[in-house]
């Protein structure tokens, strides 16, 4: 958690602008520092001849519980025994704490659980009892999420790798990317897309869009950020997408999560050019 936090602070630092969306993730890695998580390792057998075929790990057949782990974490944040953690943030964070504050540990699984299947009629509908927005329900629940799969989040992205994932969604909750990065590896400078809603990293082709598998790079080009030395803008003119790409070389950077770059989403607004996979939206 102490690399967690640091890498969010550094990046506050040059960029004053997103210091409440940081300060969310802060209360939420200090909320969650003392939860334990699961390191059992899932039985990848059950699994591989589903993934290999393109399905991705949270949407097999097999049941991983993940509903009941998550929802667990979503009801701990819930209950938000420490007020002191989210008591400086803004008055409209503060509101969506109070309003999860009513749900019970089943409330929380079922939200967990539509979550993951798309079941917008009854995100919708919790939304409405609680007075709160959808999204910011899903926000939540796939903060909770990440959290119970962190302790198996490493032993994951090696059989990712292993059976060579190369499609642009993500092998573990099939969300788009939402972001890039490029990081130097024993095969060199590798492109690697990241997953806003489970966190799940991985390596794809340096050349193309993970949107619409574009490989034409006559319909692709890079817009630059002067304000930005550390990212780029991938643009894809075949599917009028966009890819935000860290390119700063700090693996351990929080430029890479989607929060980190909402402002290039501002710059981007009315360019004709969309973000396919963010979790967070300006």
């Amino acid at each position: 958690m102490k690399n967690t936090l640091k890498a969010v602070d550094k990046w506050v630092e040059s960029h004053t602008y997103l210091k409440d969306i940081a300060a969310l993730n802060t209360a939420f890695e200090k909320m969650l520092e003392n939860l334990p998580v699961s390191a059992d390792m899932l039985d990848i057998k059950q699994i591989k001849e589903q993934f290999i075929q393109g399905i991705p790990i949270l949407l097999t057949d097999f049941d991983f519980g993940i509903d009941n782990k998550a929802g667990a974490v979503f009801y701990k944040i819930c209950k938000n025994e420490n007020e002191s953690l989210t008591a400086e943030l803004p008055e409209e964070m503060q509101n969506i704490f109070k309003s999860i504050s009513k749900l019970s540990q089943d409330d929380c699984n079922s939200i967990i659980k539509a979550v993951l299947v798309g079941n917008d009629k009854f995100l919708n509908e919790m939304a409405d009892n609680l007075e709160a927005a959808k999204e910011q329900l899903e926000y939540f629940a796939w903060v909770s999420i990440r959290k119970a799969l962190s302790g198996i989040k490493a032993e994951i992205e090696k059989f990712v790798s292993e059976n060579n994932w190369q499609k642009g969604i993500c092998p573990v909750c099939g969300n788009n990317a939402a972001t890039a990065f490029l990081k130097h590896t024993k095969r060199g400078r590798q492109r690697f897309l990241h997953c806003d809603h489970c966190g799940t990293e991985w390596v794809y082709k340096r050349i193309g869009c993970p949107y619409c598998d574009n490989l034409d790079q006559k319909k692709m080009s890079i817009k630059d950020s002067e304000d930005e030395p550390d990212m780029r803008i991938d643009l894809c003119h075949n599917c009028n997408s966009y890819l935000k790409t860290y390119i700063g070389g700090d693996n351990n950077s929080a430029g890479k999560e989607g929060w980190a770059s909402i402002h290039l989403d501002i710059l981007m607004e009315n360019t004709g050019f969309t973000a396919k996979g963010s979790l967070v939206k300006p």
